[in-house]
């Protein structure tokens, strides 16, 4: 019985050992990337040095529709787009406070829509924070929102297991391989394909509920601290059909975008713009933010 109890603490004693091994791999890896392939560790990357005249956050509806390389073209103004797809108020608040906490800057945008109710986490868009959870602006935040926190942190490669399809082997391999960041060549912008969506007479329905998001009110607080002001706007929607106009009760400086553009188009979808749209949608945003 001795000798089996002793085989099975030395497995036990191999087994974590392969896991702490195999954490660390992975979280040099994704720490200290070849190939940026997410905007938290992009963020990572930038030196702090860096300065920006703006940053706009939200999800896809903010990566695919801004241009901040149209906009410094067109105004001299440095900004970066830190929008990602899936991203909720939750992901944006987080993105928010990394950001104010390694750069300077004077005002930033945050789009919002038909999502402002969701107060949870995007179980796909919170895997890019996963490699730095020994972070604590980062811990600090996920623990508030995911009861399995303590443990992502704290158990060494569970982090990597559960989100196994996001942050596997395939992905390591990706990160690991010497390629041109794309969000370094268009300061975070990713053009949608060149496609135009058919017309159509569906409306893209919703209704917002009037209540407050306790993230986007974490957000403000933040930025009143840091004295960064808030732009808040709703980037187009083709024939939408709702009350956004409940926002204004909700956010300062909010500005409603969402019937800006009417030819279909201009869209990819109802709720993305293509290349086309962007460069218009753009020229809007230059008009109404930047030109006194």
């Amino acid at each position: 019985m001795s000798k089996f109890l002793r085989y099975i603490f030395i497995l036990l004693g191999i087994s974590l050992l392969m896991l702490v091994v195999l954490d660390a791999l992975y979280t040099y890896v994704y720490t200290h990337p070849r190939h940026v392939r997410n905007k938290v560790i992009w963020m990572k990357e930038i030196p702090s040095s860096e300065k920006f005249d703006y940053a706009a956050f939200g999800s896809s509806r903010t990566f695919y529709n801004l241009d901040p390389l149209q906009i410094e073209k067109e105004t001299g103004l440095k900004g970066v787009n830190m929008g990602y797809p899936g991203a909720n108020t939750f992901e944006i608040m987080l993105m928010v406070k990394m950001f104010l906490q390694k750069f300077e800057v004077k005002r930033i945008f945050i789009q919002v829509d038909d999502q402002y109710n969701k107060s949870h986490y995007d179980r796909t868009a919170i895997i890019p924070f996963m490699p730095f959870i020994h972070d604590d602006i980062i811990y600090e935040n996920i623990k508030k929102v995911e009861t399995n926190a303590v443990y992502l942190k704290y158990i060494p490669f569970y982090r990597y297991m559960k989100y196994d399809s996001k942050l596997g082997f395939r992905e390591l391999m990706m990160t690991s391989f010497n390629e041109v960041n794309q969000f370094e060549v268009n300061y975070g912008y990713a053009p949608t394909m060149k496609k135009n969506m058919k017309e159509s007479n569906s409306p893209y329905k919703f209704k917002l509920k009037d209540v407050k998001n306790k993230h986007i009110v974490e957000l403000l607080r933040v930025c009143k601290e840091e004295q960064v002001e808030v732009m808040f706007y709703t980037s187009p929607i083709y024939n939408p059909e709702g009350n956004l106009e409940l926002l204004n009760t909700h956010l300062p400086n909010y500005k409603d975008f969402s019937n800006s553009i009417l030819a279909h188009d201009m869209f990819n979808d109802p709720y993305h713009l293509n290349t086309s749209g962007t460069k218009m949608f753009t020229n809007l945003f230059i008009t109404t933010y930047f030109e006194n």
